[in-house]
């Protein structure tokens, strides 16, 4: 009887919330004009810069200068090249204009953009120096001694010339002058190749001989939805976030400071009322987004509305644009659940603003999964949350419909918007929402009591400050550099300012108290299980779910541990730096902050563990490096102590580069499946031991 007033009163919510924020003219610019005008905009925008691009490319007279102890010839062959387009009456090429400079100072004046391109010529000595350089770190690590070929049975070379073209990567007219000239000059050099073969005598045509031919079996279409599908998700994402954190922000943290808040919870409205009415208008802005982008696609894809670029002329039908709009609808429940959960959590605008970009990137670097090599969604990835529906929408727009999987990343993502949507609801409903009755004792006392509250803000500030110098400067300062200023100046150097802004006590936040002598025992044995374990898991991932080229791999394990590095270098700053400073950071500060508020100890060694990944900044590292850190969270919690784990961790390292170093292992080392049952076995002993000692006492806490 009472299921009337109660949906009567949550329309009337609604409404008014939807009313409020029509009135904000942020939210119509972001949720409804940008998507309107974002599409239209950029296929304008696109089509007036290729064309009017494409024109300028054409028109351009393009200057070169000849260089180089062989220019003499060169300077024939390059004239040869450029005027074999007058000389050829058939050809379909477009005509393209070319003007020599003087040499002097050619290459200056290339730097300068005076010139766009300088042709060098090259004697055969001087082009094998130059290859012979080119190619001595890979000789160098690639090529094995016993396989070096006997110089003396080696047919000889007959020496040539050679043409090095120099040019600058980042101007359009550079690099089209290089592509352009390029084609000809190798024109020319074929046609003088073949006129040697024909004066020897060569008995067949040379157009007969080893012919090669190369066919897309991708069409147009299918390329510009691979294009597409790659920005789809982050886009509507992007402005899902953009839109509905004005939204959610307001709706909560912005009446707590307003005090509007306290009597709208003084009407006949429940709480759980006010909260779904707060989360169907956030829902109602990430809906309208994905309408109107699915509306563009299908004015400007299916429909036609006006030309479309070449890169950009998708074919994907109704069927296929509704499919998309539903994998969208549980990706626009999940963003608005975690923005209106973030809003109640936080206690005024500025507060939302530090944890929103945190989130932000944290919704943002999943969808970017269809850009990474090798990912299709017939595997595990379509069980990952946004992932599988950034995969399934790129699949989906080149026109491989495969409903099984989709049906898959659908649910996958929904489910897990399902649980956010019931937290937010059961958090918000029981949550104190009035700023003036929020205050507690933490609040009152301030200090080391309000620690615990701001730990998670302090880490992400810390998170960013670690990535924007690891990204703009980490190529500059090298792997010692790195590891000295992101361990020693941003981990330790933080974690010291926290302790000192808090008052805290710097034994007990960094859990410096001598363990049980058993808890040795237990490192020694754990580390190789853990180890093997995580190599294990990795490898998995790896495979199934992030897939990652072999050469991707051995790049970082050669950016990771260079090998100009001495081995002690290599224990000091990968070994023994990361193992005190890292567990000081994550399994001292934070696991003390944390451990005040998440009580059990499965779900605090998850979060700690989970934090620890995302500061290793790699996509195919989060998940072992997640596992180390939720093991390393509970030798602290069992163990009672920061030392087990500092010498765990540095033993990992270790055993993951030392073996390697020495050449005790190959590199392609993995260890084998049947491996991990006595693994798993020999970790669950170090768990054991850890667990039947427990933490020694102190005489200080006795």
């Amino acid at each position: 009887m009472n299921s009337a007033p109660k949906q009567g009163v949550l329309g009337t919510l609604f409404r008014y919330e939807i009313k409020m924020l029509l009135r904000d003219t942020r939210t119509i610019l972001i949720a409804i004009v940008a998507p309107l005008i974002i599409m239209p905009a950029y296929i304008l925008i696109l089509n007036i810069v290729e064309s009017r691009e494409r024109q300028a490319l054409d028109e351009a007279t393009y200057t070169y200068a000849v260089i180089g102890t062989n220019a003499d010839w060169t300077n024939g062959l390059v004239l040869t090249a450029i005027e074999r387009d007058a000389a050829d009456p058939d050809t379909t090429r477009a005509p393209v204009t070319f003007e020599v400079r003087s040499p002097e100072g050619a290459l200056e004046s290339l730097h300068s953009g005076d010139l766009h391109v300088v042709v060098e010529g090259l004697s055969s000595a001087e082009w094998d120096s130059v290859r012979a350089e080119q190619d001595s770190i890979q000789a160098a690590t690639s090529v094995s001694p016993d396989t070096v070929q006997d110089t003396e049975a080696a047919v000889p070379v007959p020496s040539v010339p050679a043409v090095r073209i120099h040019f600058r990567a980042e101007s359009d007219f550079s690099r089209e002058a290089r592509n352009r000239l390029t084609e000809r000059i190798r024109e020319v050099r074929e046609i003088q190749r073949d006129s040697v073969y024909r004066a020897a005598g060569f008995p067949v045509d040379l157009d007969e001989v080893a012919t090669v031919e190369t066919e897309s079996v991708a069409t147009a279409a299918k390329e510009a939805g691979a294009i597409l599908g790659l920005a789809l998700t982050p886009v509507l994402v992007l402005l899902m976030l953009s839109g509905g954190s004005i939204v959610a922000v307001d709706a909560i943290s912005g009446e707590k400071e307003r005090g509007t808040l306290e009597t709208l919870l003084t009407t006949a409205a429940s709480r759980t009322d006010i909260v779904r009415a707060k989360l169907l208008a956030v829902v109602a802005v990430g809906l309208t987004v994905a309408v109107i982008n699915v509306a563009n696609l299908m004015l400007y894809l299916v429909i036609g509305l006006f030309e479309l670029p070449a890169n950009f002329a998708v074919d994907v039908g109704a069927l296929e644009l509704g499919l998309l709009f539903l994998l969208f609808v549980p990706v626009t429940l999940l963003v608005s659940s975690a923005l209106l959960l973030l809003s109640g959590a936080s206690k005024s605008y500025k507060e939302f603003q530090v944890y929103f970009f945190p989130v932000f990137l944290v919704f943002l670097v999943p969808t970017a999964a269809a850009s990474l090599p090798g990912i299709e969604l017939r595997s595990v990835i379509a069980f990952v949350p946004l992932a599988g529906i950034a995969v399934a929408s790129r699949e989906i727009l080149i026109g491989e419909t495969d409903l099984l999987f989709i049906c898959f990343a659908f649910l996958s993502t929904g489910g897990l918007a399902a649980w956010l949507t019931q937290l937010t609801q059961q958090t918000l409903s029981n949550e104190k929402l009035i700023s003036g009755s929020d205050l507690d004792q933490a609040d009152l006392t301030g200090g080391a009591a309000l620690f615990p509250r701001h730990v998670i803000r302090l880490f992400l500030g810390m998170w960013v400050l670690f990535f924007v110098v690891s990204l703009w400067f980490g190529q500059d300062m090298g792997v010692r550099g790195q590891v000295t200023v992101n361990l020693v100046a941003i981990f330790f150097g933080g974690c010291l300012i926290m302790i000192r802004r808090y008052g805290l006590n710097a034994s007990d936040a960094f859990g410096l108290r001598m363990p049980h002598p058993t808890a040795w025992l237990a490192v020694l044995v754990g580390v190789p299980s853990a180890l093997i374990l995580a190599v294990g898991i990795g490898e998995v991932v790896n495979r199934y779910v992030f897939p990652v080229p072999e050469g991707m791999l051995e790049a970082f394990g050669q950016s990771l541990a260079p090998a100009e590095l001495p081995l002690w270098q290599i224990i000091f700053f990968l070994t023994i730096l990361p193992g005190v400073f890292e567990e000081l950071t994550f399994r001292g500060v934070l696991l003390h902050g944390l451990r005040q508020r998440i009580r059990r100890r499965w779900l605090l060694a998850i979060v700690i563990g989970v934090i620890f990944s995302f500061f290793h900044v790699s996509l195919f590292r989060i998940v072992p490096t997640a596992l180390l850190g939720f093991v390393l969270t509970y030798v602290v919690l069992l163990s009672g102590s920061i030392y087990p784990a500092m010498l765990w961790h540095t033993l990992n390292n270790a055993l993951g580069i030392v073996p390697f170093r020495l050449e005790w292992l190959p590199d392609d080392f993995a260890p084998s499946a049947w491996w991990t049952l006595p693994a798993a076995f020999g970790l669950a002993v170090s768990i054991w031991i850890l667990w039947r000692s427990g933490p020694s006492v102190s005489r200080s806490e006795q």
